[in-house]
């Protein structure tokens, strides 16, 4: 009798675990249907609700751990929603990869990418280069402003950041809303200085660096050394995403 009892509770548990598997791919698809229509990620009437409705049919003697039971799945289920949700930032100097690591990490984690530099340039129409020459750095910046603030309100997405991105005060403040922020580091001799005026010229990197390293580390969740393989640089951040959520 008691194998038999055993087998029955097995044939429970195996239907609760994959009815707990389709609850959190159902999770998955709320998020994703908030995430693109720009909804509040977290509705406490929603949850009451559900309190509410689950007790409602359940002898006395087993309510509270029916509600314990739910406050766990839901502890569960909203870091399910804050690892879908929040954005991953990539900072660092110019020239470190950034955008070829956002695209490696786009593949390991399926969200979708977008880099500053590349949103100002599709706004203005033509080169950062060419607005430095034409409008001064001031003009690029307040267009850099306005691009941040676009590309931040898509959730769950990667943005790989320009060089100077968060030498703004505005600009922190609306990253650091809903970002997990990675600072990649390279070796100044090997940072690409093409098309980056900033870089160029007898010790401007250097003076950058000088500038800059110690507001990427303090600004940053993370830091870590960039290699030449930037997919392997996507795969650690990627590996370090989903530990932090523990996912």
């Amino acid at each position: 009798m008691l194998n038999e009892y055993r087998a029955e509770l097995d044939r429970i548990d195996d239907a609760i675990a994959n009815l707990f598997c389709a609850r959190m791919e159902t999770i998955k698809k709320i998020g994703d249907y908030k995430r693109e229509n720009h909804l509040d990620a977290y509705d406490p009437s929603r949850e009451k609700e559900m309190f509410s409705r689950l007790t409602a049919g359940v002898p006395e003697d087993r309510r509270d751990a029916v509600c314990a039971l739910y406050r766990a799945i839901l502890s569960i289920s909203k870091v399910q929603q804050r690892f879908t949700n929040t954005n991953i930032v990539l900072i660092g100097m110019p020239g470190s990869g950034k955008t070829s690591v956002a695209r490696h990490l786009s593949d390991l984690l399926n969200r979708p990418i977008a880099s500053t530099d590349e949103a100002v340039e599709e706004r203005i129409g033509t080169t950062i280069e060419s607005m430095f020459r034409t409008q001064g750095e001031a003009a690029f910046r307040s267009v850099e402003t306005e691009v941040v603030r676009a590309l931040s309100s898509v959730w769950g997405s990667i943005i790989a950041t320009g060089g100077g991105t968060i030498l703004s005060d505005e600009n922190r403040a609306v990253l650091r809303e809903n970002s997990r922020i990675y600072y990649i580091r390279r070796p100044l001799c090997s940072l690409d200085t093409a098309g980056r005026p900033l870089s160029q010229g007898i010790g401007a990197l250097e003076r950058l660096y000088e500038q800059r390293h110690a507001l990427y580390e303090s600004f940053s969740d993370v830091q870590l050394d960039g290699g030449e393989d930037f997919r392997v640089t996507a795969q650690v951040i990627a590996n370090e995403f989903r530990t932090h959520f523990s996912v």
